[in-house]
């Protein structure tokens, strides 16, 4: 699919390429189609009532909510290769366009997906997606360039708690311990990896349905309780740069990492997992226009 010239004069120009260099994130005006984000809506109800288009080589060693898991943040990751308007959305070509640009890449390939669902909550207190960096579980990754889109398939404005990015974090030191996606304490982690100073830097990225954000692989981010009046469903679209290949990476026990994305491709000549695996990870933008 090509985009129509109405579409490309939305692109990222360079400034906001240097933007997004210097800020860690980008935030686009609306670029996705309705009937593509609602088709998508559609494959999240299927996906959470069991229904499959296509089977994972694991079953395991992945967030998958199932309704016995109850009323809390549903996390299902992968669902682009289970779900087919799931994967419609992923491989629109605007996102990785988009990606392209912002990371300066002749290549975009997917790496992951999280469709994730913040049910509401009276009060001040529900579930959160807790401060961390995506490159802290991306360690056996050797790009330092890999982004993720997040999408909102509905209007996600402040008081749905939509993602908060802490400006200009990618650039930080030390964040690459930051695995704490599900912890519900954000105050805590605020203390501890932002800082009382750093507190002005927070964003909050309140969106229209067909807009997206992009944020680099080392920015600080998280989201705040759902104080709307229905769920605030998104897609956290992973992407990778097509310099990424896989590197050994050692835990604290001097053991080598291995991450669920090892399992789902084949392996290089050396017998390392192949990051450039098509079944896998697919090519979703090229510059040559090839997909």
């Amino acid at each position: 699919m090509r985009l129509s010239p109405e579409v490309e004069a939305l692109l990222p120009r360079e400034e906001d390429i240097a933007f997004y260099e210097e800020h860690g994130y980008y935030v686009t005006p609306k670029v996705l189609p309705d009937d593509v984000i609602d088709a998508a809506i559609r494959g999240a109800e299927r996906h959470w009532a069991g229904e499959r288009d296509w089977r994972l080589p694991v079953s395991s060693g992945f967030g998958d909510w199932k309704p016995s898991d109850g009323d809390t943040i549903r996390n299902s990751e992968y669902t682009a290769h289970q779900n087919r308007e799931i994967r419609a959305l992923v491989q629109h070509p605007v996102i990785g366009a988009i990606a392209g640009l912002l990371t300066r890449s002749s290549e975009i390939r997917l790496w992951d997906d999280q469709l994730v669902s913040k049910p509401p909550s009276a009060g001040l207190h529900g579930p959160v997606v807790g401060w961390h960096t995506d490159r802290a579980y991306w360690m056996t990754c050797t790009s330092e360039e890999m982004l993720t889109a997040w999408i909102p398939l509905h209007d996600c404005p402040v008081e749905m708690g939509p993602v908060i990015y802490v400006d200009g974090s990618h650039r930080w030191p030390d964040t690459e311990s930051m695995r704490t996606f599900n912890s519900q304490d954000l105050d805590a982690l605020e203390r501890r990896f932002i800082g009382e100073a750093n507190r002005s830097l927070k964003r909050v990225i309140a969106l229209r349905k067909g807009q997206m954000s992009f944020h680099h692989c080392r920015t600080i981010h998280g989201s705040d309780v759902n104080r709307g009046d229905r769920p605030r469903t998104s897609i956290a679209l992973h992407l990778q740069d097509g310099k990424n290949r896989h590197r050994t990476f050692l835990n604290d026990r001097g053991e080598p990492w291995h991450i669920t994305n090892d399992n789902l491709c084949r392996k290089d000549i050396n017998g390392h997992p192949d990051y450039r695996d098509p079944a896998a990870f697919p090519v979703i933008w090229s510059v040559d226009g090839n997909r």
